[in-house]
């Protein structure tokens, strides 16, 4: 993860807690594994996007004076980290259809 990722910008009518929102959410929402032969695979990848939660969480914690742009930084940071993160090294259930 690079220091110099450009910030996102607030998209209008959000908010950066709203946003940071959004990319918890998204960092943590995997659809099931297809097999149980994938479901180790998935538990890790799982672990792993909840460690990098974590650190986006305490590193805000940890700042008393963290303002909108900081927190837009923690945004840009975990949506860039959990991108790298390889979620294609299982199958997954299929969507259901309505």
């Amino acid at each position: 993860m690079s220091d110099y990722l450009p910030i996102r910008q607030v998209p209008p009518g959000s908010t950066p807690l709203r946003e940071l929102a959004h990319a918890v959410d998204q960092a943590l929402t995997l659809p099931g594994p297809a097999t149980t032969r994938d479901e180790v695979t998935y538990l890790r990848i799982m672990r792993d996007r909840a460690r990098l939660v974590r650190q986006a969480m305490r590193r805000l914690i940890a700042d008393r004076e963290a303002g909108d742009g900081d927190v837009m930084a923690a945004v840009t940071a975990l949506r860039d980290a959990t991108g790298q993160l390889a979620d294609d090294a299982c199958d997954y259930k299929p969507e259901p259809t309505p």
